[in-house]
């Protein structure tokens, strides 16, 4: 493993993330794929959590979902969002974030990129 990711992720990580995953999906309806992961999670947790350390997950194609209102979404399955947020998890502790990410909360935000956008064009 890489030097960031050199220690195997540890069930409270996974289960943090699971977590995480419950919350943001709570009110997909009922043909969503979260529903067969929360009732399917003790029996797969070792499992994934086995895959994942030993770097043999593999992730799903990513999903195009048709929205009642006839707009399509992409969506990742549940099990690939919630790996993806075990990573985003581990990354954000060993990685410094820059003051120049304006989406992260407390950098400024929409206003301040449009501020500095502004500010440089003359020099363009």
């Amino acid at each position: 493993m890489n030097q960031i990711l050199e220690e195997p992720f540890s069930h409270s990580e996974l289960d943090s993330a699971y977590d995480w995953l419950c919350r943001q999906r709570l009110s997909f309806p009922a043909s969503s794929d979260i529903w067969a992961l929360r009732t399917d999670w003790s029996r797969i947790r070792e499992s994934l959590l086995n895959q994942i350390n030993t770097g043999d997950y593999c992730f799903s194609p990513l999903a195009a979902i048709k929205k009642s209102n006839g707009n399509a979404i992409h969506l990742w399955c549940s099990q690939d969002a919630l790996v993806m947020k075990l990573l985003a998890n581990r990354l954000s502790v060993k990685l410094k974030l820059s003051e120049k990410c304006v989406h992260v909360k407390g950098h400024g935000g929409l206003k301040y990129a449009i501020n500095l956008t502004q500010s440089a064009l003359p020099s363009y």
